[in-house]
């Protein structure tokens, strides 16, 4: 099996794979233990360098004609002399995961779709998913998003077609274009009490106006009333210039 990562290209065994769904789409996702030789000590030192660099990705399988064919990161990476100088060769084994690309053609929260201009997704250790996109929305559709209070069903397609229960925060405002939103989506579940969940959440004004919702403490007019007062909160200058991050 041949790879390249940078200038770097080079054939190699494959000394173990296994196989299992990401947690993200459920396609299955391949991992290899690869084994290959740097007979020269310059090939050996670049062979070093790029195990570090591809941590995240950039290291590409070639399929016909030499072309990339699936992208991979290094897991884990080493290497040992067999031999003695200045007949020996270095041997290095990699540890590597198949990278996944994802693309959020159509993202839809409850009943409003959005069309991502920039989309970002992450997944914990724990197996939480955390996205973010910016998007143009009509007002209609902003609407219906500031009278979400609540976990709400949310379905990234191009990327998955089940539907994951997850809170929402957004913020918004108004461009020549029209106007857009910045909306952050993280898995719903029961909160943990660690040292990264110790904290207050970006809505607490729209978990008190459920709260009192349910309980009966408020009637119509005054919930309408609250979270009119929440949406205007989240309007900022510029849209376009707001970071896309997924941690809080």
């Amino acid at each position: 099996m041949r790879f390249r990562a940078g200038a770097l290209e080079f054939n190699a065994t494959i000394a173990e794979a296994s196989e299992s769904p990401s947690a993200q789409t459920g396609q299955p996702l391949r991992m290899l233990t690869i084994q290959f030789r740097a007979q020269q000590a310059s090939m050996h030192e670049q062979a070093l360098d790029e195990a570090q660099v591809r941590r995240s990705g950039g290291l590409f399988s070639l399929g016909e004609r030499d072309q990339p064919d699936l992208e991979w990161r290094v897991r884990e990476s080493g290497s040992n002399f067999i031999g003695t100088e200045p007949w020996g060769i270095n041997h290095h084994i990699w540890r590597i995961e198949q990278v996944e690309r994802l693309a959020c053609e159509r993202l839809v929260i409850g009943s409003v779709e959005l069309e991502p201009d920039d989309y970002a997704e992450e997944i914990s250790n724990e197996g939480v998913v955390r996205l973010v996109a910016r998007a143009p929305i009509v007002e209609a559709d902003l609407d219906a998003l500031s009278m979400i209070a609540a976990a709400v069903a949310v379905t990234r397609f191009g990327i998955s077609a089940t539907p994951r229960e997850m809170c929402v925060a957004y913020v918004w405002s108004e461009r020549p274009e029209g106007t857009a939103v910045v909306v952050r989506c993280v898995d719903a579940g029961e909160p943990r009490l660690t040292l990264d969940s110790a904290r207050l959440s970006d809505d607490a004004l729209g978990e008190l106006i459920h709260l009192l919702s349910t309980k009966g403490a408020l009637d119509d007019a005054d919930i309408e009333q609250l979270r009119r007062v929440r949406h205007a909160a989240r309007r900022v200058s510029n849209v376009a210039g707001w970071p896309l991050t997924t941690s809080d």
